[in-house]
Formats: structure tokens, C-alpha cells, sequence
């Protein structure tokens, strides 16, 4: 007599193989989605790492976290500059002096150091083609990572916290733009020629605003989030340590008085999960509000002991 399964134990064997699925899949899905957030960590740290090597070469100054605009003596503050440089002929990006130009940009001056622009990706992130011409065979690179704009040519001995203040973030969101980036937040410096540089006491070109932070974002607006892996993303200071910081601020109107753990107060109701809002702004360390503000969590003089009712500005109004 041959032996077979009944239909009831097939159905058995079926159900225990769907509860056994639907425990594992969940699990899978978290361990890739923690390796993509490992391997970025890992490659913003060598990012962190070849900036810090440049500052050897370069009298202990950061690169510029903008391209200089020779022909109008401006600097292009507000700008996307291409990687690698040349790769695109939007904007003439691939004659002179323009390739020139953007080679002094931050992410192209410490390609030397860092040897690979493929560390400039978020892995696992959406890819944004802005529709840029490719030219000369140059392959564009994959970017996420930002610059903290308010280092731009500052001194790396007069960082008041190196273990603390951001160097590099993913300030791109949660996408990977092609062959384009900026830095963020960024320096406010229109004033054709006039040098720029982070005042503690003033704006950075004299009595021009102190700074002028703009999230640009191009693409899929769902991808303005900072939940880049689960509800956070990495953060490399100045020293070149990284970590993975966590954004649960509350939604606007509501915020949050946390600017010595996180540079946003609140998510915007109307953005997809994780929008930031609110980039919390704070006077110089013991001033008082009213003075000239920079975006706290990245200012080089930032000891990360603000009184957030004192020196700081939410938004409330």
C-alpha cells in the first residue's frame, strides 16, 4: 500500500510554512536594511577620514564648501556642483572655468584622499536622475552626502567640540542624487567680492543675514525625509567618529527643545514620514536671542550646551 499525505496535513505543513514566513520576512528585511545602514556609516567615516588627512596638507583649513564663481567674484552658496567634475555640461560644467571651479568644491578637493566617489552614496537609496547631460564618457557619481556648510574655509583648530559637531551628513535626504550635490546648511554669501567665512558675532560677509540654509530637494518629494534607515541617519563630526542619529521630533506645530542632541525640532505634518520642519537656530554660546543666529547643531563654535529657551529659536514665533 503506498503511503501519501492527507490533505489535511499538506494544509498543516502549508499553514506552518506561512506563519514560519511571515515571522522570517519581517527579520530579513531588518538585517538588510541594517547592513545598508553599516556599509554607509562605514563610508561616510573614511569620508570623514580623507577630509581629516586634507587638513594635513592644507594649514589645518576645511576645503570649500562652495564652488567661487570667477567671472561674477560671487560665491555659488547656493549652487549644485558636479562629481566628478565635467561630467555634465548643464551649466557649462564641463568647460572651463567652471570644471576649475567646482575641482575646489569639498567633495572634488578631498577625492584625492578619499580615492573612491563611490563612498558618496547612501546604499540602498533612491537614485534621482535630474536630467543633466552626460559628456565626455565621465561616469557621474552616486551622491547623498553634504558638507556642514558653516566650515567652509574655517580653521579646524578653532572647532570649539571636534567629537560633536557634524563634519559630513546625508544632507541629500533619503535619495541619491546623480552627479550633483551642496552643502548643508550653507553659508548666506551673495555679496560679490567680499570673502566668506562663519562669523560667530555677525554674518558671514559683514552685515549681510548669518546664514542661509535651503533643503533643496529635487525628485520624488517622499524622499524629503531624514529617516534615511529606519528613523535616523549616520552623522560624522569633525574628529572623524560616526554615529547614527535618531529623529523622533514631534510634528509642527508642536517641537521639541532637544538642540544639544538633535538639529531639528520638529516634522512637517504635511511631508512624508521623518520631514524635517524646523533647523533649530541659536545665537553664539552665552549670547542672548536677537543677536545674529546660525543653525545651532552645526555651528564650529557650538560647545552643545545651549539653554534652548535663552539662545535659541524654534519657530514658536
Amino acid at each position: 500500500m503506498k503511503k501519501a499525505f492527507t490533505l489535511i496535513e499538506l494544509l498543516v505543513v502549508i499553514a506552518i510554512i506561512a506563519i514560519l514566513a511571515a515571522i522570517l520576512f519581517p527579520v530579513f528585511a531588518q538585517a538588510k536594511e541594517a547592513a545598508k545602514k553599516t556599509a554607509t556609516l562605514s563610508q561616510y567615516k573614511q569620508v570623514g577620514t580623507g577630509a581629516t588627512i586634507y587638513l594635513a596638507d592644507s594649514d589645518d583649513t576645511f576645503p570649500l564648501a562652495f564652488a567661487f564663481n570667477t567671472a561674477t567674484n560671487a560665491w555659488r552658496w547656493g549652487s549644485y556642483a558636479a562629481s566628478p567634475v565635467g561630467w555634465t555640461s548643464s551649466g557649462a560644467r564641463n568647460t572651463e572655468p567652471r570644471r576649475s571651479e567646482e575641482q575646489n568644491y569639498v567633495l572634488n578637493a578631498i577625492q584625492p584622499y578619499v580615492k573612491n566617489y563611490q563612498m558618496y552614496k547612501a546604499e540602498g537609496a533612491p537614485t534621482i536622475n535630474i536630467g543633466t547631460n552626460a559628456n565626455n564618457g565621465i561616469n557621474p557619481a552616486l551622491m547623498n552626502i553634504s558638507f556642514n556648510g558653516m566650515l567652509h574655509s574655517y580653521s579646524a583648530t578653532a572647532v570649539a567640540s571636534v567629537s560633536r559637531l557634524p563634519l559630513f551628513w546625508p544632507g541629500m535626504m533619503k535619495q541619491n542624487l546623480t552627479g550633483l550635490s551642496l552643502s548643508q546648511p550653507m553659508l548666506d554669501c551673495f555679496n560679490p567680492g567680499e570673502a566668506c567665512k562663519f562669523n560667530p558675532s555677525g554674518g558671514p560677509q559683514g552685515g549681510t543675514p548669518a546664514y542661509g540654509y535651503s533643503w533643496f530637494l529635487v525628485g520624488n518629494s517622499s524622499n524629503f525625509s531624514l529617516w534615511l534607515y529606519g528613523k535616523g541617519m549616520p552623522f560624522v563630526s569633525a574628529d572623524t567618529s560616526a554615529k547614527f542619529l535618531q529623529f523622533n521630533a514631534p510634528n509642527w506645530p508642536s517641537y521639541s527643545l532637544n538642540i544639544n542632541s538633535s538639529p531639528f525640532s520638529s516634522f512637517d505634518p504635511a511631508g512624508p514620514a521623518g520631514s524635517p520642519y524646523w533647523m533649530t537656530d541659536c545665537v553664539a554660546p552665552g549670547g542672548t536671542k536677537g543677536a545674529t543666529y546660525y543653525p545651532g547643531y552645526f555651528r564650529p563654535d557650538s560647545e552643545f550646551n545651549y539653554n534652548p529657551i535663552t539662545e535659541c529659536d524654534h519657530g514658536a514665533g
